[in-house]
Order: structure tokens, then sequence, then C-alpha cells
């Protein structure tokens, strides 16, 4: 240990994670939050925004691709996609795999954290540069109160529910996107632990149930988030999740049709205490 650099992330007061930070990539203080980046022998390049992991080369894919494509592989013709957060390009990367999508909108509040992960994160930002990808720099929740435009789903790559991302945990939030989906529309965005988290999800639970119509929840693991199992909320009025209208792309490394089976079915820890 003597002589290494080392990153902690506190999960809980007496828990977290510990990452080698064998070379610093950037560091940039934004209008927002304070952003880092640094290479890891294990996980390679580290996105860390406020002292949290966002997300790493390494294990990534866990988590983007569950955010993405349970909706996407359900919604019966996703021509039409909003991404409000998910500025380093994870989830837009993953949407734009579909030939279905003729436009993905991305809403990114922090315009510094979309210029470093394209300058320093290639493999996730790749999407960018996509003739069908739209790039706003703006508030998601003012932007869903105000859009004029109609999205076949949503799904929000937020961060934690503090700070400025809270009020993507609304019931006004819920109920402004509720009224750019429309009936057939689908809402996906990450819901926390179920390890260390459940009364919040508990709490999401109950918000989404009172505006949409079907509420499921699934989970994936992600090793670098705290619990490394992460859970994810799936909203609709009509779609039923388990109802697959297209395979996957190829070339995907978590999500399968497998996956996204036993992704809805919860262990009886979470299940109980939801449907308590």
């Amino acid at each position: 240990m003597a002589g290494r650099n080392w990153f902690n992330e506190l999960h809980t007061s007496s828990s977290g994670i510990l990452l080698e930070i064998s070379k610093p990539i950037a560091y940039r203080k934004s209008s927002y939050q304070e952003i880092w980046i640094f290479d890891n022998p294990v996980f390679g390049k580290v996105l860390v925004l406020d002292g949290c992991v966002m997300t790493t080369e390494k294990d990534e894919f866990f988590y983007h691709e569950m955010l993405a494509h349970p909706a996407l592989t359900t919604h019966p013709k996703p021509e039409r996609v909003l991404i409000i957060g998910g500025g380093d390009g994870g989830t837009l990367r993953e949407v734009l795999r579909y030939p279905e999508v003729g436009k993905a909108t991305l809403v990114e509040l922090d315009r510094d954290v979309i210029d470093l992960a394209k300058r320093h994160l290639p493999s996730l930002s790749i999407s960018f540069s996509d003739p069908r990808a739209e790039v706003v720099i703006g508030d998601g929740a003012k932007f869903v109160k105000t859009a004029k435009s109609s999205y076949d789903v949503v799904l929000v790559d937020s961060t934690d529910p503090v700070g400025p991302a809270e009020i993507l945990f609304s019931e006004g939030f819920y109920r402004d996107i509720k009224a750019l989906i429309g009936r057939d529309g689908i809402l996906a965005l990450q819901c926390e632990s179920p390890f260390l988290h459940m009364d919040f999800i508990k709490s999401q639970k109950k918000i989404l149930s009172s505006i949409f119509g079907r509420v499921n929840f699934y989970n994936a693991v992600v090793p670098t988030y705290p619990g490394s199992l992460w859970s994810f909320a799936f909203a609709s009025d009509s779609v039923d999740p388990l109802e697959l209208k297209r395979k996957p792309p190829e070339g995907l490394r978590y999500y399968d049709e497998h996956i996204h089976r036993a992704a809805f079915t919860l262990p009886p820890f979470m299940r109980d205490e939801i449907e308590r």
C-alpha cells in the first residue's frame, strides 16, 4: 500500500470501495460538480462525479445495457428515444444500436461531462457523432416539462437522488414524462441498490404506481456500485416488460433474452419488501 495512490468512496458510514489511482487523467470543477477521470489497473478509466464512481471502462456495460435494452426490446416501435442525463454517452451508444431508432435526444446538465467523455472515454462516447443523436445541454426536468415532441421511450440515466438530480425522482417529473410518452410509451430509470436503499426503492414504487398502470423493478450486477446489485424501474401503462418484441442487437456482453427474464425475477428479500 505504501507509495501508492488510492481513491476511496464510502457507500455507508463504515464500508465502501477502494480503487488504486495508477494514473490521474483529468480533473475539472464545472459549474455543477467536480469531475475526475483516473486510470485503475483493473477497471481501466474511472469517471467520478463529486466523489462517487459513475462508470468505469471495465464494468460500464452491465449498467448501460441493462438501462437501455429492456425498454427497447419490449416497445412495439421505439423510433424516438429521450435520455435524461447520461453525459458519458454509454446509454446513447446502446440506444443507437437499434436501426428502428430514428432519433435519440440526450439532455445533459453539465457540458463538461460530455466534453471529458469525448476526450477520454471514446468507447462510451462513440455515438455522439451519430447523425441520429441530438444533444441538448440543459436541465432535464425543465426539458420534459416544456418539450413539444413526444417520445416512445424515456431513459433516466441520472446520478444519485441528491442535489440537482433529486428532482429526477419526483412525482412531478414522472408526470411530465407520462405526458410525453402516452399510453404505449416506456419509462426506465436507475433506482439505486436494493441491498442498501430499499426504502428509496419502495418510495419510488409508490410514486410510479400512482402515475403508471404497470410498474416493475429489475436488477443487474454493477461491480463498482454500492452493494454491487443495482435496481432499475420499468414503468408503462400498456407494455408488458416480459413480452419481448425484438431480439437484442448482436455484440452485447451482459444483456440477452435470458438475462432479461431473469432480471425481472426479484430475490425474495426485495420482492417481499416491495409487495408488502
